[in-house]
């Protein structure tokens, strides 16, 4: 096999960021994904991001494997065609605007109408009803909404801070592709095709909810004693770099505490409960720490700790990430030739599976570059074919 989910179709209706990292995740897993696209421009990000010979890396990682069809959707040929698709394929995965794929007549009980097995995945930024429904959103939009700014506040200042990357669109992401497996699952057991709401707001929060919640939880009563809100994570300054630690054990602590050439006999840091109950000594001790951290290198500290039996690790430049010997170990990263842009890495897709490996990366298509290739497999002729490209139903 080449891999967990080859002979599973989806068209990837999606654009931006967070629907298409959805079907990528599953085709790199052997899905066939056909993006549709529309013709003359396609999906804006293959013009966002660092680009070479006109491939956007960041279109590039997010759509990688998948075949491009353009169709113009705004036509009634292009819809037709659409639904013929659908009628043979396993999943569809959009996150059109609230309200455009119903204007466009191919939201769920249009396509659902020719091919009742089939899977829908609908994204959306705030949610399907209530008073934001209607509202556009980007990752940093939503980012600021549910909570995330205010959870990555500045330690010092109070100030809400945003994640300087994609974080709620991935987050979606990587939810919808879950749900879309489980979908199939639950087809094979007999429950028929469905219909899948994801909206980031409620991605973003969900992931924040178990460790960022605190007291929030506890709704009947008073919070119960010794529930707190986290201090907040900071990393080690050293005297060439930066890196972290979490001592979260009783032997992590008093191994992290000698590491840095400190005494933590005093019975009031002796367990995780007693520490929890004088935070203001365990607060005191951190700091030493910190002042002591600063005169030590990176190497050096981090080779104490690890001696220790402490959990920690240097602050790494993520493009150094495919040299680093342990993602080697792991097979992490994978070179392909694209025709344009050359020699190209990127990760391989995180789970490893034993009986089903997944197939390797392979690049990204050009817009329309499938086009002729997935309407022959349709029934479609050469003369069909033509006439619509002139008429600009496909590119």
């Amino acid at each position: 096999m080449a891999g967990p989910l080859e002979g599973i179709r989806i068209l990837d209706l999606g654009t931006m960021i967070a629907g298409p990292v959805v079907s990528t995740v599953l085709s790199d897993q052997g899905a066939d994904v056909i993006k549709i696209e529309p013709p003359g421009m396609g999906d804006l990000m293959r013009y966002l991001g660092a680009t070479r010979n006109g491939v956007s890396s960041l279109f590039h990682n997010c759509n990688r494997g998948k075949r491009s069809l353009a169709v113009n959707l705004k036509t009634e040929e292009g819809v037709a065609l659409l639904k013929e698709l659908a009628a043979e394929a396993d999943v569809v995965v959009e996150n059109f605007r609230h309200g455009v794929t119903r204007k466009l007549g191919i939201d769920y009980p249009d396509l659902q109408a020719v091919n009742p097995q089939l899977i829908y995945l609908s994204i959306c930024g705030f949610g399907y009803k209530g008073p934001l429904a209607d509202r556009p959103a980007y990752d940093n939009v939503i980012q600021t909404f549910a909570g995330v700014a205010t959870s990555q506040a500045n330690f010092e200042t109070g100030e809400p801070q945003l994640y300087q990357q994609l974080f709620c669109d991935k987050i979606t992401a990587l939810n919808g592709a879950q749900s879309v497996c489980a979908a199939l699952l639950a087809r094979e057991r007999g429950a028929g095709g469905q219909h899948i709401r994801l909206s980031m707001a409620d991605a973003a929060v969900s992931f924040l909810w178990c460790d960022v919640s605190g007291t929030r939880s506890f709704l009947a009563g008073e919070a119960h004693e010794g529930i707190k809100v986290g201090r907040g994570l900071r990393l080690l300054k050293f005297s060439d770099g930066y890196g972290t630690a979490s001592p979260v054990t009783d032997a992590q602590f008093h191994g992290f505490c000698r590491a840095f050439g400190l005494d933590s006999s005093d019975p009031r840091l002796t367990t995780v409960a007693d520490r929890n109950s004088n935070t203001d000594l365990l607060m005191e001790m951190m700091q030493e720490v910190t002042i002591r951290a600063m005169s030590r290198t990176t190497a050096d500290a981090i080779a104490a700790m690890d001696a220790e039996g402490v959990p920690c690790a240097p602050a790494n430049e993520l493009a150094d990430m495919p040299g680093h010997p342990q993602m080697e170990a792991n097979n992490s990263f994978g070179e392909f030739e694209h025709p344009l842009a050359g020699t190209m890495l990127e990760p391989h897709n995180p789970p490893n599976f034993s009986a089903t490996a997944s197939p390797p990366l392979r690049p990204a298509s050009a817009l329309g570059e499938n086009s002729d290739e997935v309407l022959v497999e349709l029934g479609k002729s050469a003369e069909q074919i033509s006439a619509w490209r002139q008429a600009g139903v496909i590119g």
